[in-house]
Parts: structure tokens; sequence; C-alpha cells
């Protein structure tokens, strides 16, 4: 019977595999994909298409810790349908939080982005990432925190929106809100991706490699 390997814990292998991850991860870190960067995106679009690349994190994270020689393609591709039980976005956040998968700042994190979406989605308004509401959610945000903290000083509009987006583009500006939720939504994808490695390191008494600092929460959590 196929059997799908699970991540050994034995900390020789984790370190050697951490090793070999670190790499790939380097990239990501050093020169985002290029799916990640919303910058070009408008705000609506920046809001849904970052909670679609989510999305996309927390399946292919999902299915990589399922037993899937023991299904069919049918039967996994079921699971994630439109009637799936993990059809919908919220239920791959709960499932993955369930499981142990995702830390509980990874969670809330992804509840806000989910939020973000609906809201930009459904409003009829021409909703902005500077607009008060949605930057009192992203403020929230541990991922939108840490990112707006590494970015150089840039100019944010005021509510009347004075300075059009071309003319900070054309300027070289960007804005700071929405730099900062595009940074957070790669760092949350990263969340998603190395979470379980980075507790594996704490639950064998390997210190965080270098490369993974900025996920320290997850690792002292």
């Amino acid at each position: 019977m196929a059997r799908k390997m699970k991540l050994c814990q034995d900390p020789l292998v984790l370190l050697n595999l951490s090793r070999c991850l670190m790499a790939e991860q380097s990239n990501d870190v050093q020169r985002p994909k290029k799916e990640f960067d919303l910058i070009d995106e408008s705000d609506r679009g920046a809001a849904i298409v970052g909670a679609a690349l989510l999305e996309d994190s927390l399946v292919t994270m999902l299915k990589s810790e399922m037993f899937i020689g023991r299904m069919s393609q049918k039967q996994v591709k079921d699971i994630f349908d439109l009637s799936g039980p993990l059809s919908n976005f919220s239920a791959k956040i709960s499932i993955a939080l369930a499981f142990g998968f995702i830390d509980k700042t990874t969670f809330n994190d992804l509840q806000i982005v989910r939020k973000l979406r609906n809201k930009f989605a459904h409003s009829s308004d021409q909703l902005s990432f500077d607009d008060p509401d949605v930057r009192s959610q992203i403020g929230s945000m541990h991922c939108f925190k840490c990112a707006a903290e590494k970015l150089p000083n840039r100019f944010s509009p005021d509510s009347e929106g004075e300075i059009s987006e071309w003319q900070m583009k054309a300027d070289g500006y960007i804005r700071l809100n929405k730099a900062a939720f595009s940074l957070a939504v790669r760092d949350l994808s990263m969340r998603i991706k190395y979470g379980s490695l980075i507790r594996g390191f704490k639950k064998n008494g390997l210190p965080l490699p270098d490369l993974f600092s900025d996920f320290k929460d997850i690792f002292e959590s």
C-alpha cells in the first residue's frame, strides 16, 4: 500500500532538510516571485488576488499533508471542489489551525485577509488600503506590521486623495499600506509553507536558522 512520507522529526534530518530549503527560501525572500508583487494591481485587485494566492498556498500545504497515495485524483479534487469540505477559504484556514499546520498568529492574519477580500469584492464603493476602516484592519495584522517596519518612509495619501497614484509612481513613490500588504501576503505564504519545519527545530532542540529569523514568533510559540 502506498504510504505518504511525513516530515521526519530526527534532528539531523531536519537540519539537512533546512539546508536544502534555505536556498529556495532565500530566493523567495530576496527576490519575491512576481505573482506576489501586488503593487501594480488596483487596491480591489490586490485584496482579491492576494487572498487567492494565500488560498492556493493553503491548498498546496494541505495536499502535502494528505495521504494522496490512498486516494484517487477525483477524491482529492472533490475535497477542494465547490461542494467539498474544504471548498472555501474559511474552511481551509480553520482546518489548517485545527491540525496544527499553522500557528494562531498566521490564522488571525489569514482571517483578516479573508474578510478584506469579501469587503473589497462586495462593496460598491471605491475602497482603498488608505481608507480608515481598511487601514485599521490591515494595521492589526502581524505580517503587515512587520512589513511596514522594513519599508523606507513612503508617502501615504490623505483622505482627499489630492495626489494621484499615477503621479506618485512617476515620482518614485509607493503607497505604504498597499506595499506593506503585498509583502504581508508573501510572508503569510512563507509561514504556511515553512511553519511545520520551523516548529520542528524547536521540538528537536535545534536553533532557528538565520534565514528563518523573520518567523521567530513561530519558533517561540
